[in-house]
């Protein structure tokens, strides 16, 4: 038995796409949790299709530093980051896949606290500013408004993620 899929093309110049994203920070195995928007223009550059929108993501992780008389001490980091995103479609035969390269812009406000035994005055080290970075990833489509998604973004402040997640088309 054959099972055969059919679907029209799956990126549409403007249109908008909006989906969840888990990703996976190579800083301390930390899982970041993401948003992604992005907008078809109506314009072409050769084959492909721009796209901009925006994006956000949240992750926090706790780096140890040492025990003092017993207790654990160091610092827990916080980001969260939101930004906007150009990303360039390109034309495959396939309809179904979606691949793009992108450029991101955007701003991590994060924060450092110290954990450990009271008493102790430690400054917290800063953390955190502007981003700016490239991704690289595709979605497949399953459906003409639904898609899974792989993205591979790499930046400045070290870093460097990989995400999987779902479009909606809308």
């Amino acid at each position: 038995m054959l099972l055969f899929s059919y679907s029209n093309a799956q990126l549409a110049k403007q249109t908008s796409y909006l989906g969840p994203s888990l990703g996976f920070y190579f800083y301390g195995s930390t899982p970041i949790f993401g948003l992604n928007y992005e907008y078809t223009l109506d314009s072409q550059i050769g084959d492909g299709i721009i796209g901009i929108g925006g994006l956000f993501r949240y992750w926090s992780w706790n780096e140890d530093v040492g025990n003092w008389f017993g207790e654990t001490w160091g610092w827990k980091y916080t980001d969260i980051m939101f930004g906007v995103q150009a990303n360039y479609h390109f034309k495959l035969s396939n309809e179904k896949i979606d691949p793009w390269l992108g450029l991101t812009l955007a701003y991590d406000a994060a924060s450092v606290k110290y954990r450990g035994p009271s008493g102790y005055a430690y400054s917290s080290p800063t953390w955190g500013g502007m981003f700016f970075g490239a991704n690289a990833g595709a979605r497949y489509w399953f459906s003409e408004k639904f898609a899974g998604v792989v993205r591979f973004g790499v930046g400045s402040m070290s870093y460097s993620a990989f995400d999987i997640g779902v479009d909606f088309r809308l």
